[in-house]
């Protein structure tokens, strides 16, 4: 039998729905912000939407939905974004510029917005900020900041396998780091140490990932593993010392 949707409040105002997909043997997290004009950051995967609504409907009535934020264009992010909009007539999808141009104004059943970089989404007591955080995980991708709880959505930045606690305050940078390297390899050096000192210097209380549990308490073993991570990245690029023209050059030149 499947399971439905968990949900915990993890801050003022802010839930984290979760179902578990077994094929990534992770859990897939949205995050609500009940407020005068309510949001919710990712949509999941259109299998679980069933179960997402219901989890929605645990706190409110998800027909209110004013704002679907999508992260960056993946199903997890999005799949069931259609199926939302359907059912939340006044809801209206927001994503990077890049997001909407190239991808979601052609997908959504309803106009998104395209929002930039730093522009601030008011819900009424709470701001949301977007950071755009490009090639972290996807190309078009962003962060979000609440500035009223200091809460981080990260997307695919810091998740961690496994069913996952709501809220975990000890140390999980390792296995986070080891998910992600496994899944993405080790992304640009530039973009993510720019999204790391970005996302740092709003002095999170919480960063809420896309994947597994909310992560409280001591967030700068986080920070530190990633920038680790971040520098793989140059150490690979060190270890080949042959142009790649080389050859070229001496068969063009017979």
């Amino acid at each position: 039998m499947r399971e439905r949707a968990l949900v915990s409040e993890i801050a003022p105002d802010t839930y984290r729905i979760s179902t578990y997909h077994e094929p990534w043997r992770s859990t897939v997290n949205q995050y609500l912000i009940v407020d005068d004009e309510p949001a919710v950051i990712s949509t999941g995967l259109r299998e679980r939407f069933e179960d997402t609504w219901a989890g929605l409907a645990q706190v409110m009535d998800p027909a209110r939905l004013r704002y679907v934020i999508v992260p960056h264009f993946e199903a997890d992010e999005c799949g069931a974004l259609n199926d939302l909009l359907l059912r939340a007539p006044n809801a209206t999808p927001l994503a990077s510029m890049r997001t909407v141009i190239t991808s979601l104004a052609d997908v959504a059943v309803r106009s998104p917005r395209g929002v930039g970089d730093g522009e601030v989404v008011d819900t009424g007591t709470h701001g949301l900020r977007v950071l755009e955080a490009p090639y972290v995980h996807a190309w078009d991708g962003v962060v979000v900041v609440d500035e009223r709880t200091q809460v981080v959505f990260s997307a695919d930045l810091f998740g961690q396998p496994g069913r996952g606690e709501a809220i975990v305050r000890d140390d999980r940078s390792a296995v986070s780091v080891q998910l992600y390297r496994t899944f993405y390899g080790a992304p640009p050096e530039a973009y993510l140490l720019r999204a790391l000192d970005r996302i740092e210097s709003c002095q999170p209380t919480m960063l809420a990932p896309g994947h597994g549990a909310a992560l409280a308490g001591n967030l700068a073993p986080y920070y530190r593993a990633y920038r680790v991570l971040a520098g793989e990245t140059r150490a690979t690029r060190s270890l080949d010392t042959t142009p790649l023209s080389a050859p070229l050059r001496k068969h063009v030149g017979g």
